[in-house]
């Protein structure tokens, strides 16, 4: 499936249950229950302190070792993990040495699960409900931990609802997408960037922890935030609710807005507490929990990169949690100068951030960005790619205007725009004459890596194409080809969806489906035009395979990765896959081939499976 297009709802319902089985584990039994039959039986001492920093490790070896297992089937490798939790709660409540196996199972089994669900949940939502998605099973999660018969519940049993909750995590991997999604590129997942987001959330972690530990360990706080159920259900309702209107934010594309909210919040809740006047900390620290917990599931999740995923949860998330806690643990308030030295850092963070906070200043504060245009979060690099376009002369070769009524170019290039819009632009870029493809919609046709790797080398990618090269804008420090790439993939962005149905109404012609194969040609051909990724004998090692973000599947050994599970004509889907690609990914389209030769290679290509 397409990230960009309407998800199927089955994997949609699955991806939220199982944000809401990791989350709420989390909550309910990792940072609660867990911690209340640890204390009972070891007290508050030194013991109590070596088993946390089991829990600790376990979670930052989880988190690295499900960073690198990007070769295990997803679903089952995603399923274990879930499996690993339900155990370490079921042990956790035998007690004795027991205690410590479930402490490392625990870690473990919440580091590998929330690394290998934020790789899965692009595919199953969608980039446009990506958020929303992330809001909703986050914000379900603090909400069930929040109502009175979880949340005063006793340690034994909110164990057994954590094994629940596992279970249907379980349960809900096996419904996920299975698809690839190619990992997200720009400043935001550059080296520096990466870096950046890692320091806003451990910030973030870090003033969460303190402030929970702090609300949960000082009675007079405590009860006037999460005594009596009307208030319990009041904050279950604000999570939902703050949680929601995050991850709505972030579909907006108000990444650095919603940080910047989710800091106000806390830090306001830190300053009330310190003041003495902590019974009006809780809404505050209730919404800005909920919209950077939002923001940690999206970010990782956008990105699709294993290993920013399990180093942000492991420093993040498990050092961050044990350093708020180091720091309160004799406290009854967070130190007034380490929420200024927090904010600081981050606000400095997101304001070097290109610039993207310009002009939320009020808005940030009363909550009125969520009402604000959407914002791709790389519009500077787009515009700046724009302009290289223009600068290399790419308008002498590619047009960018698909001809209304003319069929071929619609079933190549995907929907026509409005003449009107296109006039509209300064400058124009229809073209001068169509050498190459044309571009009006190419951001639905190849992603951001086949891009790059045609950028620098065309042929390896194009046999026989008289496009030169442009590897010279990707050394060094040089950042036109990134932004080149930024701009053709934001090509097509508003037509995603008409594209995606043309494809699926498009057949094979009657004469090719009963054309008889050479199958002489057809292996040609597959030299020609697939062996460079996935090998002459389809065993996913071409020579550009290691330069994927995800590599060719093996034929020989794996199953098909594109196809829907039942299809009822799977010649015909292949030879759909082989025209038009899978969007989103490094695998492209052949547009140009005639039927007769686009069902050839499906039929192939079957044979070369096993």
């Amino acid at each position: 499936m397409n990230g960009g297009t309407k998800p199927r709802t089955v994997p949609v319902v699955a991806a939220i249950v199982a944000i809401a089985a990791t989350y709420g584990y989390f909550l309910l039994f990792a940072e609660f229950a867990f911690l209340q039959l640890a204390t009972r039986e070891l007290g508050a001492g030194l013991a109590l302190c070596l088993l946390l920093g089991v829990l600790g490790a376990g979670g930052i070896t989880g988190s690295l070792l499900a960073a690198g297992a990007s070769g295990l089937n997803p679903r089952r490798a995603l399923a274990a993990g879930f499996g690993g939790c339900a155990m370490a709660a079921a042990l956790a409540t035998a007690g004795g040495m027991w205690l410590w196996w479930a402490a490392a199972g625990v870690g473990v089994g919440l580091g590998w699960t929330t690394v290998l669900l934020s790789m899965r949940l692009r595919a199953s939502l969608g980039t446009r409900w990506l958020g929303r998605g992330c809001g909703l099973g986050t914000g379900l999660a603090y909400a069930l931990s929040n109502l009175p018969p979880v949340f005063e519940a006793r340690p034994g049993v909110q164990a057994v609802i954590a094994l629940m909750l596992a279970g249907a995590g379980l349960a809900a991997a096996g419904f996920l997408a299975a698809d690839t999604v190619e990992r997200a590129d720009g400043p935001d997942f550059s080296g520096r960037g990466c870096v950046g987001w890692i320091a806003i959330f451990l910030m973030l972690v870090w003033l969460d922890s303190a402030g929970f530990y702090v609300l949960q360990h000082t009675p007079g706080l405590r009860d006037v935030t999460w005594q009596g159920p009307w208030r319990l259900y009041g904050n279950a309702l604000t999570h939902l609710v703050g949680a929601v209107l995050a991850g709505w934010a972030l579909d907006a594309r108000r990444w650095g807005g919603t940080i910047l909210v989710a800091l106000l919040l806390l830090g306001l809740a830190d300053i009330l507490l310190a003041g003495g006047v902590g019974g009006y900390a809780g809404v505050p620290y209730t919404l800005g929990v909920s919209a950077y917990s939002v923001a940690l599931v999206y970010y990782p999740a956008w990105g699709a990169r294993p290993w920013l995923a399990g180093i942000l949860f492991a420093v993040a998330g498990w050092v961050g949690s044990a350093l708020g806690i180091g720091m309160v643990q004799d406290l009854h308030a967070l130190p007034l100068w380490f929420v200024a030295l927090a904010g600081t850092v981050i606000a400095g963070l997101l304001l070097v951030r290109r610039g993207e906070l310009r002009g939320t200043g009020v808005l940030l504060l009363v909550g009125g960005f969520f009402l604000a245009p959407p914002a791709r979060a790389d519009e500077p690099s787009i515009a700046r790619g724009r302009e290289v376009y223009i600068a290399e002369g790419c308008i002498n070769c590619h047009s960018q205007y698909v001809r209304r009524g003319v069929t071929e170019d619609v079933v190549r290039w995907g929907p026509a725009r409005p003449l009107a819009e296109t006039l509209a632009e300064s400058p124009p870029l229809i073209g001068i004459r169509r050498q190459g493809p044309d571009l009006t919609n190419v951001g639905n046709r190849r992603s951001a890596e086949w891009q790059r790797l045609h950028f620098v080398a065309p042929r390896t990618l194009s046999p026989g194409s008289r496009m030169p090269g442009y590897g010279r804008l990707f050394k060094d420090s040089d950042s036109r080809g990134a932004d080149l790439v930024a701009y053709l993939d934001s090509l097509g962005e508003t037509t995603l969806e008409v594209r995606r149905a043309q494809i699926e109404a498009w057949q094979p012609d009657a004469a090719a489906l009963s054309h008889p194969d050479s199958a002489a040609e057809a292996q040609r051909q597959f030299g020609r035009l697939c062996a460079s990724c996935h090998g002459p004998s389809a065993r996913g090692d071409g020579p550009l395979a290691t330069r994927l973000a995800v590599r060719p599947p093996d034929f020989q050994h794996e199953p098909w990765r594109h196809l829907r599970a039942g299809e009822a004509a799977p010649e015909v889907a292949l030879a759909r896959l082989i025209k038009f690609g899978v969007p989103g990914t490094a695998m492209a389209g052949h547009e140009y081939l005639d039927d007769a030769t686009v069902v050839a290679l499906a039929r192939y290509v079957t044979l070369l499976h096993r």
